[in-house]
């Protein structure tokens, strides 16, 4: 915790000198440069010499810089509780400090949260969903903020296979209307992960008590949107990174949370879905690629004429 420290300097900072109280300004507002820079650095961005930094942590009550810095590190160490601006700030001083041939953090993200998705999720729970799935009369798809577009694309794929897929998508601020068509024999499919859209729990809990099968695709099986689902497939979220770490190997990943674990979900539940299908999905698969041909959905190069070859005698 640095509100204790933060409410200390603040208070502290109407009796300082001209030249701390501005040292003090800065660090009130940018804490998580404070735990990551190093002293000579954040002197620069004050404007001010290295020992100014010094004078004010010592105002404070700190024998060193090292010491003062201490509480904000901790703070970043704590990961979960880490702002956006101050993900974004971790992110723009690993820049600095990662190796040209350093690890992309970002995509090693990526690649575990898919990685995952089947690891923690066998395949009884991957067919107890197709089973409900198939055995709904319609299918809602809901995902709302950053979940939506996987929502679309996977409402998308699912149309490729059935019928009776639908995008809850609010337009207009109607969600809760646009649900009102489910009722019991269908089925939901939520997609969320922290955090956790309010709106997103309120909804689903409405729709899970008209008798509608929910099913939820998350980041945790204990989560609020996962207890409020029959059946639930989830990955797992990465671990916070050590924050004092900045090297290319094990840096901050992104300031935003990555949506590939979701996204990993859905292309395997659909994937699974087509395998069980039957002639049904088949059928429907053969029907809409007629289409999508005699309707020239897709860019199709034009096949090469062949020249004439002439010859000079």
């Amino acid at each position: 915790m640095i509100s204790p420290l933060q409410e200390h300097l603040r208070n502290l900072s109407a009796t300082l000198p001209a030249e701390l109280q501005r040292a003090a300004f800065w660090v009130l507002a940018n804490p998580a440069e404070v735990g990551l820079w190093s002293m000579r650095r954040q002197a620069q961005a004050v404007g001010v010499a290295p020992a100014t930094m010094l004078r004010m942590a010592r105002a404070a009550g700190y024998t060193s810089y090292e010491a003062f810095r201490a509480p904000f590190q901790r703070a970043l160490a704590g990961g979960s509780g880490l702002g956006l601006r101050d993900r974004a700030a971790r992110l723009q001083a690993s820049r600095d400090h990662a190796a040209p041939e350093g690890h992309d953090a970002l995509t090693q993200v990526q690649t575990d949260a898919i990685a995952s998705v089947c690891h923690v999720n066998d395949d009884a729970h991957f067919d107890a969903a197709v089973a409900a799935l198939l055995a709904a009369r319609q299918v809602g798809f809901l995902g709302l903020r950053s979940a939506f577009g996987i929502a679309h694309q996977m409402r998308y794929a699912y149309h490729l296979l059935r019928r009776n897929g639908i995008l809850i998508e609010g337009l207009g601020g109607t969600p809760a209307e646009e649900a009102d068509c489910l009722q019991a024999g269908d089925a939901l499919v939520v997609i969320s992960q922290a955090p956790y859209p309010a709106a997103t729990l309120q909804l689903t809990q409405q729709i899970a008590q008209r008798g509608v099968t929910v099913l939820a695709l998350t980041d945790s099986p204990t989560n609020p949107v996962a207890l409020a689902a029959r059946h639930v497939l989830h990955f797992t979220p990465p671990a916070e990174t050590d924050p004092a770490d900045l090297s290319g190997q094990r840096g901050p990943g992104s300031f935003f949370h990555s949506t590939a674990g979701l996204l990993g979900l859905a292309e395997h539940l659909i994937a699974r879905l087509a395998a069980h299908g039957g002639d049904e999905v088949l059928q429907r698969l053969n029907d809409i690629e007629t289409r999508l041909h005699a309707e020239g959905v897709y860019w199709t190069e034009a096949p090469r004429k062949r020249g004439r070859i002439s010859s000079k005698n």
